[in-house]
């Protein structure tokens, strides 16, 4: 149960952090340039919490053993922060936080479906359809 109100905090915290960086956009009037102070931040939080997890500097050069396919996930975690500071200030939060969840949701069960990028096989049924649908049908109602 306490990874259930650890997720729900962390949705939270993204509430709070990704119209912090939309509104750093338009401040210096460039998303990108925005982003890259928080990446760099991000990168040194990073850092810090592996080595106070008692992870060593030798741990850290195994990261050349990631598949360099996987690098892949950088590039959509900047595509994602520069989608969510332009799209911010021109939907607003309440109807762009519905249709990412909602897109989160459509997503993770195909990938739990087919068991894609190590996702527990999760099968899509009726039921789940039915909740899909609902889903999108919710996030259609709130955002118009």
């Amino acid at each position: 149960m306490y990874y259930y109100f650890m997720a729900v905090a962390l949705g939270s915290i993204m509430a709070v952090y990704l119209p912090i960086l939309s509104q750093s956009g338009r401040i210096i009037a460039s998303p990108i340039l925005a982003n890259i102070p928080f990446f760099a931040i991000a990168l040194l939080t990073s850092i810090v919490a592996a080595l106070a997890m008692g992870n060593t500097v030798a741990d850290i050069a195994r990261l050349r053993e990631i598949p360099t396919w996987m690098f892949v996930a950088g590039v959509v975690s900047g595509l994602m922060i520069l989608g969510t500071t332009f799209l911010l200030p021109r939907i607003g939060p309440g109807p762009f936080f519905v249709l990412f969840v909602a897109g989160q949701i459509l997503a993770g069960s195909i990938l739990s479906h087919y068991g894609l990028l190590g996702a527990a096989l999760d099968v899509i049924t009726i039921r789940r359809i039915f909740g899909l649908i609902l889903v999108v049908t919710g996030a259609w109602f709130v955002s118009i």
